[in-house]
């Protein structure tokens, strides 16, 4: 069995409380979670994420919890990131 890695085609980012940006990110969006697969991602509860969209306003979710799951038979290590739209 051959495990393809596919991040995505989505592009979000992650704003800190404390304004600090991080990203770009690929992922397959979900409005309920992502992915982001990276080994360390500083976010958390709080944090927003903003997705965008070609030619559209970013749209805004707030994050409510995130995960990390380790590399475990053939899956990419990554980080669970749990949503809530915004406004």
């Amino acid at each position: 069995m051959t495990n393809t890695f596919n991040p995505g085609t989505d592009t979000v980012y992650i704003v800190r409380i404390d304004g600090t940006r991080l990203g770009p990110f690929q992922t397959s969006f979900d409005p309920a979670k992502v992915l982001i697969h990276e080994v360390t991602l500083n976010a958390g509860a709080g944090d927003t994420l903003e997705r965008h969209l070609p030619g559209q306003s970013p749209e805004l979710y707030r994050i409510s919890n995130t995960h990390f799951q380790p590399e475990m038979s053939g899956v990419r290590a990554h980080y669970t990131v749990r949503l809530r739209k915004e406004g």
